[in-house]
């Protein structure tokens, strides 16, 4: 085969400027050096999946609390109140979602609602680009925040690679999230077998090239030959050993991707981030006719919860936890076609024995909306993977930070990995207190704790009762927090501040002496 051929047939992966051949995913350079023999994880695995084209999280998860305002915006798409499946008194979830009610119940389910970023794109290649990459609306960054991850987990890389891949992806076009300074980091491909096939037909000589041009190209595919078939061999021996017995046919060609990530886990791979993706969430039109978005909610559910069920059966259930991310929700109002068009923030399902379990942040809005009538966001999506990160991989908060580019305040979602301490110690109780110093002039610290997360209204008012000052008006963590307020342009006196959240309200006064 001519070089330009066999470099066709292998493909390319891009990352943050450097180029990298790969077959199937495995990037050349990850051959160029003998294996470690170390654990470079804590053991811990994240399975990542992907709802391509935007899935509609309103119909996902169902606003119970506003659902006369959820049903006149949705008259022919929206989900009957009947027949959506009652996580709390507020809080519902598609019928299609049911297999997932007993993960729920065991506290094994968390639904982390409004998940977002500020300036949303609505564009799937750009919004898709943000997610994967970590960044901001206005930043472009060439790695994925998953390959910066696996760089800080394995840092002899590229010198000398792990024994096992470092990253799996079930397709065959390696997603940006693998995308890092040394090229792309995972392996893909369809089928173990067929990878093994596919790699292991390639031969190569050992005889050594000739010192010409064309003997540095030779060189090149004897490397890729002779050394690509070491992990296509570790993939294919613990495929053989794994043994999922859940059933994964209702979940269609989407199950058959869980089934291989949990037949890779059970046979003892030691990768700990792996991708499976589901396509079709760009519900347009028909958006609730039975192939639409019940049928992939229907696979997207039973394949979870067979995969849940393995790791259960055999005892892994503590290792793993399955995320969902896609890269926008939809429109509050259905349209004319009876589907749903780009929109914003949206719901995102964690799935795991070691999830907190239950529902994070309120339902979303419906009435307080965005300047396009959209949902407003009320949690980062980098907090969900701030939390993964080091409640889950065990991360240190600097190392978090150098990933995620930035800081970002973890979340309660996830227990914390062995030996790792949160940096949130969470409140027993709703609690606002004294402003200090008091009297003060000009500025004064108020400071109060919530027990649970949820939209937060702090403001100032003087004796007539008029509002003067908005602290804070935002979702918030559970946790303990500090504002800052200047009376420097008001007159002395006494004012009172108050705050309100989940239907309760504290309000104390203070004064300011000039």
């Amino acid at each position: 085969m001519k070089r330009r051929e066999f470099i066709k047939n292998l493909g390319m992966v891009t990352g943050a400027g450097a180029v990298t051949f790969s077959i199937a995913g495995i990037p050349i350079k990850a051959f160029a050096k003998p294996f470690m023999n170390i654990q470079s994880t804590n053991g811990k695995i994240l399975v990542l999946i992907q709802l391509k084209g935007g899935n509609d999280g309103l119909n996902t998860i169902i606003p119970l609390d506003q659902y006369s305002s959820y049903i006149s915006k949705r008259p022919v798409i929206g989900v009957a109140e009947t027949a959506a499946v009652k996580l709390t008194n507020q809080t519902g979830m598609h019928p299609s979602l049911l297999p997932l009610k007993q993960l729920y119940d065991e506290g094994k389910f968390t639904v982390i609602q409004n998940v977002g970023y500020s300036n949303p794109n609505r564009s799937h290649f750009r919004s898709t680009d943000i997610w994967l990459s970590a960044s901001d609306y206005n930043q472009f960054l060439y790695d994925g925040w998953v390959g910066r991850y696996l760089l800080k987990a394995f840092p002899n890389y590229p010198n000398t690679p792990p024994p096992h891949p470092m990253a799996i992806q079930i397709g065959s076009v390696q997603s940006g999230v693998f995308d890092s300074t040394q090229g792309g980091l995972a392996v893909s491909f369809n089928n173990p077998d067929e990878f093994y096939t596919l790699v292991s037909g390639i031969s190569a000589d050992t005889d050594p090239p000739p010192a010409t041009l064309a003997g540095v190209e030779l060189k090149f595919l004897k490397e890729v030959a002779s050394l690509s078939v070491q992990y296509a061999s570790v993939i294919k021996e613990k495929a053989d050993i794994g043994n999922p017995v859940a059933n994964y046919t209702a979940g269609g060609t989407f199950g058959s991707q869980l089934k291989i990530i949990v037949d890779l886990i059970l046979g003892g791979l030691t990768t700990p981030v792996y991708l499976a993706t589901m396509d079709g969430f760009d519900t347009h039109s028909n958006q609730t006719v039975a192939n639409s978005h019940p049928l992939l909610l229907t696979r997207l559910a039973e394949s979870i919860k067979a995969f849940q069920s393995d790791l259960e059966k055999y005892g892994l259930a503590d290792k793993v936890v399955i995320l969902t991310f896609s890269e926008f929700g939809r429109r509050v109002n259905e349209n004319a076609s009876g589907g749903t068009d780009h929109g914003t923030a949206a719901p995102m399902l964690l799935v795991g024995k070691n999830v907190q379990g239950g529902i994070f942040g309120s339902n979303a809005s419906l009435t307080d909306l965005d300047n396009n009538g959209d949902i407003k966001f009320k949690v980062d999506f980098r907090q969900i993977y701030a939390s993964i990160l080091k409640d889950h991989f065990g991360m240190t908060t600097n190392e978090v930070d150098n990933i995620l580019i930035k800081h970002f305040d973890t979340i309660p979602i996830i227990k914390a990995a062995t030996g790792v301490e949160n940096d949130y110690e969470l409140p027993n109780e709703f609690a606002l207190k004294q402003n200090y110093p008091n009297p003060f002039n000009p500025a004064t610290k108020i400071e109060y704790s919530l027990r649970e997360p949820g939209d937060v209204k702090l403001f100032v008012y003087d004796l007539l009762g008029k509002k003067i000052a908005t602290l804070v008006d935002s979702f918030q963590s559970a946790g303990s927090y500090s504002v800052n307020f200047n009376g420097s342009s008001l007159s002395s006196g006494t004012y009172f501040y108050s705050i309100e959240t989940g239907g309760q309200k504290i309000s104390k006064k203070m004064i300011l002496m000039k």
